[in-house]
């Protein structure tokens, strides 16, 4: 969750505060309806009662950029996007939405210990997939390949620096992630009340 340094909420608390005034004219940015950025800001302003605006962009990349702007106020940017963004001081870091602190931001609190409610959703969550007919002992060989790609000291140290960090599950940890993802989804969707198009 960031914001833009001209906002003179520093804590999650405060900016709850801020959100639930009736006459807020707090906005947050999405990279457009539906995105995860706007599911996951909807979510959380829902389950604070808040009346923050919601204003999609074509992209993260120009959501992004109207937040160092200052066009809107609030973001829950990913962190290969926002990180250096945080680093150069054009945004804030107000928590991060997941259950354990991020090591690439060590001092700055997860949502739960910034005092506001959790979403329970990362937006930023990469898995490889393969067709549905695909051999059962090409898949475990693909998966052998990974982990063992994983697994190494380099290729952890470069996702790193991208300020994501590798888990390398083997599928059948991957299917109920999967699953129970989609199951989330279906709810942050309900609450921003996206409509197919």
């Amino acid at each position: 969750m960031t914001v833009n340094p001209s906002l003179s909420v520093r804590t999650v608390k405060e900016l709850i505060a801020a959100a639930r005034t009736p006459d807020s004219r707090l906005s947050y940015g999405s990279a457009g309806i539906g995105n995860t950025t706007h599911l996951v800001t909807a979510l959380f302003n829902s389950r604070i009662g808040g009346h923050m605006v919601h204003v999609p962009y074509k992209g993260a990349g120009p959501s992004l950029a109207a937040l160092v702007a200052g066009e809107i106020q609030v973001m829950f940017a990913t962190s290969t996007l926002g990180l250096p963004h945080i680093q150069s001081g054009r945004l804030r870091p107000l928590a991060y939405d997941a259950p354990a602190r991020a090591p690439f931001l060590p001092d700055v609190p997860t949502l739960t210990e910034a005092g506001g409610p959790p979403t329970g959703m990362n937006v930023s969550w990469h898995g490889m997939f393969a067709p549905a007919r695909t051999p059962a002992s090409l898949r475990t060989r693909i998966e052998g390949e990974i982990l063992k790609a994983l697994g190494q000291s380099d290729v952890r140290e470069r996702i790193g620096k991208l300020g994501l960090y590798p888990v390398g599950s083997t599928s059948a940890e991957f299917a109920p992630f999967v699953a129970d993802a989609v199951k989330r989804f279906a709810e942050m969707v309900r609450l921003a009340g996206v409509q197919a198009q």
